[in-house]
């Protein structure tokens, strides 16, 4: 292991680079760094004067590596190797991605307990397969983004959830074969959930939000790179909560539209009529006023759908569009809405086809800059810390600031992430100096659409 001082443009964000010079073979060989090409499409060399000591070159290794070697980093890479060979076992196997129509399959009560044994048998084979592969992933990290603490501190919660479930299989086998066994595997997931934040009933966006408050204050760190890490992770973390959440729910009796976590008659203009209230009433205790959210759509239109993920996507984006009329209207009085000024709604529009619920948001909140628009899904991204007023911007806002209506940069990208998952989506139509519209949809449990996404 040497020193190296030398890499290239693309290793580099901008705002850790120190004054740049192109490589000079003599004087830098002489002050101890070596000539390394870090970028096989790098056509020239420049040196950057900026903590050399963060980067050395392991033998045969193409690429740049931080130079002190983190004891924490080390402890790290010898858990997972100890378990190698098992996350190798299972992150092989097929992840299991389940179908919405599966979810949402009813059973009478006297079936139910043999509904619960097979999804349980389904729960342990694609649990510990996801996080097999969840862990695989971590182990080819850049050693810049293993030195974070939190996201070693979720390393070790996936190396604890693999070590229960695979001490389970071992003991029962990969299938639940009796009443007996589902009562185990029952009593075992419920002591994971209860242990562990990432499975079950855990939530993961505290520890995704301390790796982003981390990231930035870290040197070198892609952060396109670690954006793409962060999301498959979320991806795989909803998975793993709706799973534990559906099977606790599997045995009790909700009514006759709930199968498990999912209610099969969920009713969008009604919920969205909640939501609008809900949010209104927070943009005018945030801001001081709030225009108006007008709904339209068939109250008979239903979905198959998680209630909670709904109301997550539909407050987000109506947060946003609120917001943004707000701020927008500012900016066009001179800083402040005139008494009496009346502010155009955010209007709303639900419909339905054979297979699909689209759900349209369209406000009149003069739209987004290109450097905001080309950035929105990205997690952390938001200027509500520069400008209480701000729907968002161009830099990465603190993730312990922000109010209830902006700051942490995680509700677009969370909210695709819900969407996504079952196989919806959210597309945003911005035009600038005019507004938004925010193109919903969720696939219903009879399209072929409708199943479990596990990456980005």
């Amino acid at each position: 292991v040497v020193p190296v001082m030398l890499v290239t443009r693309r290793t580099i964000p901008a705002a850790a680079r120190g004054p740049q010079r192109r490589w000079n073979g003599k004087r830098h060989q002489q002050a101890g760094y070596m000539h390394v090409d870090v970028s096989p499409s790098a056509r020239s060399a420049f040196v950057y004067d900026a903590a050399p000591e963060y980067f050395h070159v392991a033998a045969g290794q193409d690429g740049a590596r931080p130079a002190r070697v983190d004891p924490a980093v080390e402890a790290f890479h010898e858990e997972w190797s100890s378990r190698k060979d098992v996350i190798s076992l299972y992150a092989s196997e097929d992840p299991s991605p389940r179908a919405l129509a599966d979810f949402c399959r009813k059973t009478d009560k006297a079936a139910r307990a043999e509904a619960v044994r097979e999804n349980g048998t389904h729960v342990l084979n694609a649990l510990t397969r996801r996080i097999a592969r969840s862990l695989r992933g971590f182990r080819v990290l850049p050693d810049q983004i293993q030195g974070l603490d939190s996201v070693r501190e979720i390393g070790f919660m996936l190396m604890e959830a693999l070590d229960t479930l695979h001490a389970f299989q071992e003991q029962y086998g990969p299938e639940l074969r009796s009443e007996e066994d589902s009562v185990a595997f029952g009593g075992m997931l419920k002591k994971l959930a209860h242990t562990n934040g990432l499975i079950g009933t855990g939530d993961a966006m505290p520890h995704l939000r301390r790796m982003l408050a981390n990231a930035r204050d870290a040197p070198f760190i892609d952060p396109w790179f670690f954006d793409h890490f962060v999301s498959n992770l979320l991806y795989n973390a909803v998975s793993f909560v709706v799973l534990g959440q559906h099977h606790f729910q599997l045995a009790s009796d909700k009514g006759p539209h709930h199968v498990g976590a999912f209610d099969t008659k969920l009713r969008p203009v009604a919920l969205l009529r909640d939501c609008a209230f809900k949010t209104q009433t927070v943009c005018f205790s945030e801001l001081g006023v709030s225009p108006r959210i007008e709904t339209k759509g068939d109250v008979n239109i239903t979905l198959e759908y998680i209630e909670a993920h709904f109301r997550y996507i539909l407050t987000e984006v109506l947060k946003n569009s609120t917001h943004a009329v707000v701020r927008h209207h500012r900016q066009l009085n001179g800083g402040t809405i005139p008494k009496g000024h009346k502010l155009p709604p955010v209007m709303v529009d639900v419909t339905a086809e054979d297979d699909v619920v689209t759900i349209k948001v369209k406000d009149q909140g003069g739209g987004m800059p290109k450097g905001v628009f080309q950035n929105i899904w990205r997690f952390g991204f938001t200027t509500a810390h520069r400008n209480h007023h701000s729907l968002s911007g161009g830099k990465s806002a603190n993730a312990h600031q922000g109010t209830g209506l902006a700051g942490w940069g995680f509700g677009l990208p969370r909210s695709q992430v819900y969407a996504r998952y079952l196989g919806g989506n959210i597309q945003i139509l911005n035009t600038k100096h005019v507004g938004c519209e925010v193109v919903i949809t969720f696939p219903k449990a009879a399209s072929a659409r409708a199943i479990e996404h596990l990456s980005h």
